[in-house]
């Protein structure tokens, strides 16, 4: 019996909950995020985590946004390859990404190896990030785009 269960509750594999757990963590997204983009309710994600049970649509669905992030974990990652005729991301496309991934100004920051603060006067400023964060962004967000909710 673990801390989920319930006293005189069957035991019951946790494969959804490692994979909702799994996913959270390689999306970036708490438990709330993912029930805002999923459009279901959070008690019952987490109905899902103790007793399994999960839709297969909202499966598919995770498995595919969890890939996107698997493939391209950082902007240094090798499949993320700088190119194409896109400018460089400046401070409303980011923020455009952001609202399409989920992430906030904090976590995106974090991602991209900055203080909150200082990335925020740069965009403020009228900089841009450079190409390889610029292209990290645009595949994360054609990936949740691909995706939409299930």
């Amino acid at each position: 019996m673990t801390a989920l269960d319930k006293p005189g509750e069957r035991p019951v594999s946790h494969g959804d909950a490692v994979l909702i757990g799994t996913a959270l963590v390689r999306i970036g997204w708490p438990l709330q995020q993912l029930s805002r983009r999923s459009g279901y309710d959070r008690h019952e994600i987490t109905r899902w985590m103790r007793r399994g049970g999960m839709p297969e649509p909202f499966r598919a669905w995770l498995i595919a946004l969890q890939a996107v992030h698997v493939r391209y974990p950082s902007p240094l990652a090798i499949t993320v390859r700088p190119g194409g005729n896109r400018p460089p991301l400046g401070r409303w496309g980011v923020l455009r990404i952001q609202l399409v991934i989920g992430w906030s100004e904090r976590q995106l920051a974090g991602y991209l190896g900055e203080h909150r603060t200082a990335l925020r006067r740069r965009l403020d400023a009228g900089e841009t990030l450079n190409a390889r964060e610029s292209r990290w962004l645009e595949l994360l967000e054609d990936g949740h785009r691909l995706y939409p909710r299930p």
